[in-house]
């Protein structure tokens, strides 16, 4: 009798993965599944309804965009996209209702986007706005629950591609379900649920519990979750790191920062020891991204166009313009220096607004900032503007933010830690030079200028102090007194050299080198 329920169960189970099969349609081409929570926009080879989709918070959008045009122009993949559907957005970029977008959802589905239809992304506009009731971590468990318990299935990926803490959980359930997964930090943050928070958003964590980290170490967790259902916190991005089959950061140097614990202040232990383990087993890498090849002075919108033969004339006319809309003083001849970030601990702003004054009063300059962020640091710009007339602070608006890399002389980006950035690979295409510490991705950008070798694309110091950042602009201000030949050439040089150094599509091959790995494996 039990041989017989056992050969029954064995019929069942062969029927059943021979109908589940006819059903998903085997693709010729191995199936990517990408999860972003962001996008700034998608390939129109997706479909003209594709044009419609787009949500950025930071430089997560950017390459996840790149990477999906790139990969969908290689045609090697059966590629799949999964993004909240953020209503807001969709309703502001085409005016339709919401009859009409859910209609769209279904479209676009069948070009391999996926829309996770959710009343946390209804009524927002950022990816990362703060909501009472829908806060960002209740958004990560609507968006993660979607993909685990019905895209994984549906789509069956040989990998799946997940990117930052909302999708963090993503890894240990594709890997209970026999999925390849890749898991790209962007930033440094995790959230922490219990396994019953996880298990009331709609997620079943029992059933991967074995592949999450947990702060307490449970022991057999899948004969004792009952004892750590409710007390015993999941550690996101720590969980994604141990979980994935392969590991990557934005950049080489920070991958190695945070391999020998370099930000122990900032980076928390779970997710040091997992990054030290990956790194050991040999399945992390760093791959540097890049800007987006609409970063071009000659097709920008918002700037007066030039290239690289005109950079100097047109440059100066840019400059003019961007003085004007900061409402500072009209002085071609006078070195302005750009902050292209958000005011936000990492990147370091109160450096600059803390010794502003100390370097307006030492050094002949104008200092611009286009951003948002912390509330007392916006205070003591909007301060300093009001006092000097050499300092101009603005609020975020993209379109002068882009005129602000394009017109400046020089950027500041003194940060503590860097994942990658984007603006110091952005200006010098755009004849602007940056100024940055040597951290992260802004040491594997940023080469300090020699004129006499003919070499390098900025200024670079070491020490996150006011000594550090008063050598970088002490530097830019020597090379902005050079003869003017000597600046045209060096500039045009840099530009040129930009473009070919730091491009989308040597970014995009590394993801795919890797993907072709975990396919084969």
């Amino acid at each position: 009798m039990k041989q017989k329920g056992s050969e029954e169960n064995i019929r069942m189970n062969k029927q059943i993965t021979e109908e589940y099969d006819q059903i998903i349609k085997k693709s010729n081409k191995p199936k990517i599944l990408i999860c972003t929570p962001e996008v700034t926009e998608l390939p129109e080879g997706m479909g003209n309804a594709a044009n419609m989709v787009a949500a950025k918070g930071g430089g997560l959008g950017d390459i996840s965009a790149s990477l999906i045009r790139y990969l969908n122009e290689s045609k090697e993949y059966e590629l799949h996209i999964v993004l909240p559907k953020y209503d807001n957005k969709i309703k502001n970029i085409a005016a339709i209702t919401n009859k009409q977008i859910d209609r769209l959802a279904i479209i676009l589905s069948g070009k391999g986007i996926h829309l996770v239809n959710d009343s946390a992304f209804s009524y927002i506009s950022d990816p990362y706005q703060e909501h009472k009731i829908h806060t960002s971590i209740r958004r990560a468990l609507a968006f993660q629950r979607f993909i685990i318990n019905d895209l994984l299935d549906w789509i069956q990926p040989d990998v799946v591609h997940c990117n930052d803490w909302m999708t963090a959980l993503v890894p240990a359930a594709a890997k209970a379900k026999g999925i390849k997964s890749l898991f790209t930090l962007h930033n440094i943050f995790t959230e922490k649920q219990t396994l019953m928070d996880i298990e009331l958003s709609g997620i079943k964590p029992i059933e991967f519990a074995e592949w999450l980290y947990f702060e307490q170490f449970p022991e057999n967790i899948n004969q004792n979750w009952r004892k750590h259902f409710e007390t015993n916190k999941v550690d996101f991005t720590a969980s994604a790191i141990f979980a994935a089959d392969y590991f990557n950061t934005v950049s080489e140097t920070f991958l190695k920062e945070l391999k020998e614990n370099y930000f122990h202040d900032i980076v928390p232990k779970s997710i040091y020891e997992m990054i030290k383990k990956k790194y050991e087993e040999g399945r992390a890498v760093g791959i540097t991204n890049a800007p987006n090849d609409t970063v071009n002075p000659k097709v920008m919108r918002n700037i007066i166009n030039f290239n690289k033969h005109n950079v100097m004339t047109i440059k100066a006319e840019n400059k003019k313009l961007f003085q004007e809309k900061m409402e500072l003083p009209i002085e071609p001849d006078i070195p302005l220096f750009f902050w292209p970030n958000r005011l936000y601990f990492q990147k370091s702003p109160e450096l600059l607004i803390d010794n502003a004054e100390y370097f307006i009063k030492k050094y002949d300059m104008q200092i611009a900032v286009v951003a948002n962020g912390d509330i007392e640091l916006e205070k003591k710009l909007a301060r300093l503007s009001q006092k000097y007339p050499v300092i101009s602070y603005k609020h975020f608006n993209e379109s002068l933010g882009k005129l602000g890399k394009a017109a400046s002389d020089f950027i500041l980006m003194p940060s503590k830690y860097e994942p990658c950035g984007l603006p110091q690979m952005e200006t010098p295409r755009l004849g602007t030079l940056p100024i940055v510490r040597a951290t992260g991705g802004l040491k594997d950008t940023v080469e300090h200028l020699n004129i006499r070798k003919n070499t390098g694309n900025g200024f670079v110091f070491e020490i996150c102090d006011k000594a550090g950042l008063e050598f970088g602009i002490k530097e830019a201000i020597k090379f902005y007194n050079s003869p003017f030949e000597v600046r045209e050439k060096t500039i045009q040089r840099i530009m040129s050299e930009s473009k070919r150094k730091f491009n989308l599509k040597n970014t995009a091959q590394k993801y795919m080198e890797i993907y072709d790995i975990l396919i084969k494996e």
